[in-house]
């Protein structure tokens, strides 16, 4: 070989090795963490946010007894949804008062007109009552409906208008 082309592929040999050498140096590296905090996720509908309920004579007003009024919006559709960690899901109303002295809060019921999971009862002062309860599940959308009635007791509940307000909560149990 002569001293030429001895030159020249050394002279190659340095720029590939300085190009490769560039390229090494060329890049950098950086690790980078990614997170996220997937929330429980809860929507509870209710289509009605006023329920009342009209008053009718007794039928033998000698003897006036208790009557059962149903409301006039009836059926109030309830639809219960949520996101949770395999979580059982239940629905309850609470109330805070009575109606008045003589008008207790239990004289208001529900039956359940259609829905899985949903059950009949009445309203109780300072407790909470259990309007639905769901098994297990990520996903939860429940739907249903409700008729409520009053109670009307004619010997006992004294004339006026009365309100009460009632808190529907959705949570895991």
């Amino acid at each position: 070989m002569n001293k030429k082309a001895i030159v020249f592929l050394s002279i190659i040999g340095a720029i590939l090795l300085l190009g490769s050498a560039n390229l090494a140096l060329a890049q950098a590296t950086q690790d980078v963490t990614f997170s996220v905090n997937l929330a429980g996720l809860y929507s509870l509908t209710i289509d009605k946010t006023a329920i009342t309920f009209t008053d009718v004579p007794p039928a033998d007003m000698s003897n006036p007894g208790t009557l059962s009024i149903s409301a006039n919006e009836n059926p109030v559709t309830v639809t219960a949804a949520a996101i949770t960690l395999l979580e059982p899901l239940k629905l309850t109303v609470t109330v805070s008062d009575d109606f008045g002295d003589t008008v207790p809060a239990s004289t208001v019921s529900w039956e359940v007109a259609s829905g899985s999971g949903y059950v009949s009862g009445s309203l109780s002062k300072s407790t909470a009552v259990t309007v639905g309860s769901w098994s297990s599940a990520i996903l939860h959308y429940h739907v249903g409906t409700l008729n409520f009635k009053f109670l009307r007791n004619y010997a006992t509940q004294k004339p006026g208008n009365y309100s009460l307000t009632a808190t529907y909560t959705l949570s895991e149990v």
